[in-house]
This record gives structure tokens, sequence and C-alpha cells, in this order.
């Protein structure tokens, strides 16, 4: 046989046979998982479990914290596989909701960052990073159990991460009933919450990485922890991670699946379950505590001594023990189904239910079929009800009488009756008393008692002093020194505020701001727990708290108009959605827009002589301060910073500075100054409060 060469046709013919094929392998693993991304997968040889490193679909170049992304920018969210579930079951896939993911920092005593785009966790000038996500297991059915549990979470900020620092990263898993109120927990409750089950592998620099994806398998402990989570009554868990906590700078963040900064690859927990039992498994009884109601004031000196008593056991004494949780105040008669369980539970009596109604008619009965079978598919199937529950006896309570002498009435019959008949059997405890209407009492002031014009009058004050002193008791005296209501103040110095008064609403707001907060600073702050407005007198240097709200309102009305009132800026968006400020000319009522660009542009404020805004703009990617003339010409830049926020500009009234509020140093809202250039930027108040908003009064 000779042996010929190959033409060069043939080899062409081959090649294309082999694109072919591959082509058709696309298209075949397409076919199969659909919703599958290609992504590199890199699996790491170890004894620990699988690390998925697998590369996700992001933009390579990191937004700053809560800078806004266009949507064009912004990446495609990363399609995971999704298990097959086994016959009978089902395959949950639990994202983080908005609001219940975010991070702390050790500096900050109080207040957390849920809903902001990132997920912080390590270390970072001298500050440790913690990072916390609620997943909600509702839709979890009770007693089904797990046969698979994947937890991920996509890299998204690595600006102040140093791959060589070292240092490991852990997760860990919280019961939801842990840390109740995610809102208002701190960076210590955080840190310091027992965490009964830590996930492996813990992760160290090199797993760590913008657009990188790192998932947890949940092992067959973790997984039945979780389950009797859910058996328990348990409504969600919480998925702590915990970085390195000194050292080298070595912050990374994790996409919270929320905010501007976002690129949709939010923290997911996948669950394969198994088919839910016929029956699922009975609930956990919870235990009471139960308190007694302390006595109802007879009146407004009552309550004014019960309040100095208080305070002077917390300052003697201490602070009463928080209310815990699962505290139940008993009633006389229940006045709903809740209140009658707990008394039958505290008694040892037969759980009380609501009976079910009959259908009224065919459509009925099919609409609660209907909705008991939607109910089973989402929440599992209905605990069954004991064999021994009763249904409880609705009881409709006695109408409130109209005025004291009706109710005086009515003391005087039914004591009457119970001299003549005896008093009425006790109501069993099933009883549940219908609420018609809740009764808000009214505060009670004292007032002097003017002089009756008449006979008539004078009579029916006495009828009325008798029905009150059969109803409630005699009326407590006078004190020795009469106390009359005395209208807050506006202006309250805090070092002379002993105890703090509460505010009151003003009618009709002053046309202008009175002459003793011309040239000082008002702002918004937390100190008092809630927010409230504040004044810093500089003639003085002290702090002063604005009982109303009213000055606040008119300086920022003031702040956007120029002193001639020739010009009026807002804020309005571009023709392309983005928020940009304009300027309203009213002599020639024109409208100009004089900022540009991709990022925001907000809060103007006029300079004293009405040439000149101040406003923020996202246009370097974070919140930063400019300066611009009214025409749109000669703008300029006065804050620098990397990812810290400036915000809310005010000038000075001679024009020389401008106040405003940053988060730089602290991450809190801290009020700062500089001259009107620029230069010389300084805090002006550290304090462990959150203030913000500052407008200079002019």
């Amino acid at each position: 046989m000779t042996n010929r060469p190959f033409p060069a046709r043939t080899f062409l013919l081959a090649a294309i046979a082999v694109v072919v094929l591959a082509v058709a392998g696309v298209y075949v693993r397409d076919s199969l998982f659909p919703n599958a991304t290609p992504t590199a997968v890199v699996v790491i040889a170890s004894t620990e479990p699988t690390r998925e490193t697998t590369a996700a679909v992001a933009p390579t170049a990191t937004p700053a914290p809560d800078a806004a992304t266009p949507a064009a920018d912004r990446a495609t969210p990363t399609r995971f596989f999704t298990p097959t579930p086994e016959a009978g079951g089902q395959v949950l896939t639990i994202p983080a909701q908005p609001g219940e993911a975010g991070w702390w920092v050790s500096s900050e005593e109080r207040g957390n960052h849920l809903g902001d785009s990132f997920l912080y966790a390590g270390f970072f000038d001298s500050q440790v990073f913690i990072a916390a996500i609620r997943f909600d297991l509702t839709r979890m059915p009770r007693g089904a159990p797990i046969r698979q549990a994947t937890l991920r979470l996509v890299g998204l900020n690595e600006q102040r991460f140093d791959a060589t620092a070292g240092g490991a990263w852990s997760v860990q898993l919280l019961s939801g009933d842990t840390i109740r109120d995610l809102p208002r927990a701190d960076f210590q409750t955080i840190f310091n919450a027992s965490a009964p089950v830590s996930l492996f592998p813990t992760l160290d620099a090199a797993d760590l990485k913008t657009a990188q994806v790192n998932s947890w398998e949940l092992d067959s402990g973790a997984q039945t922890w979780l389950s009797q989570q859910v058996i328990n009554g348990t409504t969600s868990v919480i998925v702590r991670i915990l970085g390195p906590a000194g050292g080298a700078n070595s912050l990374f963040a994790w996409d919270s699946g929320s905010g501007p900064a976002s690129t949709g690859n939010g923290p997911q927990m996948v669950l394969s379950l198994a088919s839910a039992p016929a029956t699922p498994p009975p609930a956990a009884t919870r235990n009471f505590i139960v308190v007694t109601l302390p006595p109802t004031p007879a009146n407004i000196f009552t309550v004014a001594a019960n309040a100095l008593t208080a305070t002077y056991v917390a300052t003697t004494v201490g602070t009463n023990t928080p209310t815990p949780y699962n505290l139940v105040t008993p009633t006389p008669t229940p006045r709903n189904q809740a209140t009658a369980q707990a008394q039958a539970a505290l008694q040892g009596l037969p759980p009380v239910v609501i009976s079910t109604s009959v259908a009224a008619n065919g459509a009925t009965a099919t609409y609660q079929a209907a909705y008991a079978t939607a109910v089973t598919i989402i929440t599992g199937t209905l605990t069954p009800i004991p064999t021994n529950a009763i249904t409880p006896i609705i009881v409709r309570p006695t109408v409130v009488p109209e005025n004291v002498l009706t109710a005086a009435a009515q003391i005087v019959a039914a004591t009457a009756n119970a001299r003549a008949n005896g008093t009425p059997t006790p109501f069993p405890y099933s009883v549940v008393l219908a609420t018609i209407t809740p009764f808000t009492p009214q505060p009670l002031i004292a007032t002097s008692t003017g002089t009756p014009i008449n006979g008539a009058t004078a009579v029916y004050r006495a009828a009325q002093a008798t029905a009150v002193a059969v109803t409630t008791g005699t009326y407590t005296p006078l004190p020795y020194i009469p106390i009359t209501p005395t209208p807050l103040p506006l202006l309250v110095y805090l070092d002379r505020v002993t105890p703090t008064p509460q505010a009151t609403a003003t009618p009709t707001a002053p046309a202008t701001l009175p002459r003793a907060m011309i040239g000082n600073i008002l702002f918004r702050s937390d100190r008092q727990e809630v927010t409230e407005y504040y004044m810093i007198d500089l003639s003085v240097n002290r702090l002063v708290w604005v009982t109303q709200g009213w000055p606040f309102n008119a300086a920022q009305r003031n702040e956007m108009r120029s002193v001639s009132g020739r010009y009026r800026a807002f804020v309005q968006n571009d023709t392309v959605g983005v928020p940009q400020v304009h300027v309203q000319d009213n002599e020639f009522n024109t409208t100009r827009q004089i900022t540009n660009g991709s990022g925001w542009s907000f809060d103007p404020a006029f300079s004293p002589r009405g040439d000149r805004l101040a406003f923020v703009s996202q246009n370097p990617g974070n919140d930063e301060i400019f300066v611009i003339n009214v025409d749109g010409t000669d703008l300029k830049r006065l804050t620098i910073n990397s990812w810290e926020w400036d915000k809310h500009p005010s000038w000075s009234p001679d024009g020389n500075q401008i106040v405003f509020w940053s988060n730089r140093d602290t991450g809190r809202r801290q009020l700062w100054i500089m001259n009107a250039d620029g230069s010389n930027q300084r805090v002006m108040i550290s304090s462990p409060y959150q203030d913000w908003d500052p407008i200079w009064l002019k």
C-alpha cells in the first residue's frame, strides 16, 4: 500500500468537524442546563470540603460604597446550578431580603449599615468590620429533612484589601431568635452573639476576589440544626461573617444584593428538601413570663409622682431590667385568643381554639379548600387541633358610658342588684372579650376652676363631682404649690434641661426666624434616640435643643433662594433621568440646568451674595462638595475622598466658610467646616452621636 500525504483540503474538513462537534456539545449542555452561565470552576484538592471559586460575571471596576452605578454598567446576575430535588421534595432558593443584610464597624457605638451594597468583613484603619445576613425560613415546611444546603456569596469590593496581609474569614450560623431586632443591634451585639454552627472551610486571602463566588456546603450536623430551628418555630437564620481583627488592612466586601453598587449577586441559601411529613412535628412549647399591670394613676399629679420616683430609683439603684420578648400581661378577661391561650397554658387547662365557620354556599366552601391548599404548599400542613381543645365563648363588652354621670348610675344600679340577687357567676377561662373600639385615655391637665355663672351650673358641678367620686374615688388634693401647664420654649439649652420636657406643636409657624438664632448653626441629631433639631450658639459656644421643626424647614427653603429673591435653585431629573441642579430666574422667567454628568447632583445652597452655589455631586464616584456660578461657569471641587461622603453644604453669613457633614474618620455623620475655597477642612463637633444636615442661619 502506498503512503500518500493528506491533502490540505482534508485537514480543513477535519478542523471544521471539530468546531461543529464543539458547538454541538455546547448546545447539548445548554439544553440540559438552560439556566447555567459558562463559568470557570477551579476545584482545590484538600481533605476539607470543596471550595467553589467560580468566577461570576461582574464589572472589572469596583464602584465606591453607595455610589450610584448606571444600569448599563452593571453586570448580569450570576446564574447558579440548582440541584434536582428528590421525588416529592423541593428546592428552595432563599435570597437576602432588602434591609436584612449589611455590616457593622467597631468604631460606631450605635447604628448599622443594613441595606448598603457591601458586606464588609475584616480589618481596616484600626477598625474591625463584620457582616450579617438574615435569611427567611418561613417557606421551609416543618419537619422536612434537608438533603443538601449551600450558602453562596459573591465578592464585590477589594479596594481596601491587601491580598498579602494574611488572616482568615469564617462564616457562622445563628438562630434568628438570638437577635430578633437586627436593625437596632449594634456592633457588640452582633460580634458577641453565640453561634452554635461554624461552616467550613474558612477562607484565606487567596479565596477572596471581586466577582468570585465563595460557597459553603452545610454538613449533616448543620443541616440537622437548621431543620430543628424550623421545628422549634424559629422563622429565620442569621449568617455572620468574621474576618481578621488586627494586623494589616484586610477589608473585603461581598455583594449584599441591594443598593446602587450591587451587581445583583446577593447572598443565597439553597436548600434541597425531602418531602414533608404528613403530620408535622409538634411545635416546641414556649415559656411565658407573667407580669402584672401597675394600677392606672388617678390623676396627673400621681403620674408626676411616679415619674419622680422612677427617676430617683434609676439614679440611685440603676435602670430596670429590659422586658424580655416572651412577656405576657394577664388581663381580667382575655381580649384575644392569644391571651386566652396564655392563661390556659399557665393554669394547665385545655387549649382554646377558634371554631371554623360553616361555609354559607358551595363557592365559599371551594374557596376555603383552595386557601387551605395554598397554605399547605407555602408553609406546610397545619398542626392538628388537640383532642381536648374547646371553643372560646365570645362576650361583647359593655358599651362605654357616654359620660361620668352615666357611669356612676350604672355602678349604683349594679351595687343594688348585687345586694338583692348576689354577684354574677365569674366567666370561665375560655371567655374572650370582643374589643369594639380601643379606649385611649386622655391626658389630664390641671386648670383653675371658674366660678359658676348660676345656680344650675353649681348643682351640675356638684353632681359631676359626686359621680367621679363613685366611679374613680375622691380627687387627690392639689399640692401646696399649684402646678399649671407651661408652654415649651422654642430654644432649650441642654445644660439646663432637668427633666427633659416634651415638645409641643406650634399652631402657626412665624414668617421669619427669631433674631436669637441668626448667625448660628442648626442641624439634626439622634442625641435623644430619635431625630431632633439642635443649634450651636456660636456666641457662647453652647449646644441648644430646638424643640420645634419649623425653623429648620424655613431655613432649608432660604438656602435654595438667592438673597435678592431673583434666583431659586432646585433639583430635577435631566433628559436621561439623572437628578441635576437647576436655577430659575424669576426676573426673566427662565430655567437653566447648571450641572451635568452621569452622577447625581443635589443639596444646592446659595452664597450670601447670591452669585455662587454650593452643591453635592456623585460624578467622582462618591458624594463630594462643589461650588459653581449661577450661570453654570467656574466649577470647582472642594472635597476629595476615596470613599467617604461629604453632604449638605451651607455658607456662613459672611460667605467665607462652609459647614457640611461627613462620615470621614469615624464612619459616623459629623459636622465639619472649611474655608469657602475648600482649605482648612476640620471637624466642628466630635461626638458619639449622628449629627447631620447643618444650616448656617442667615
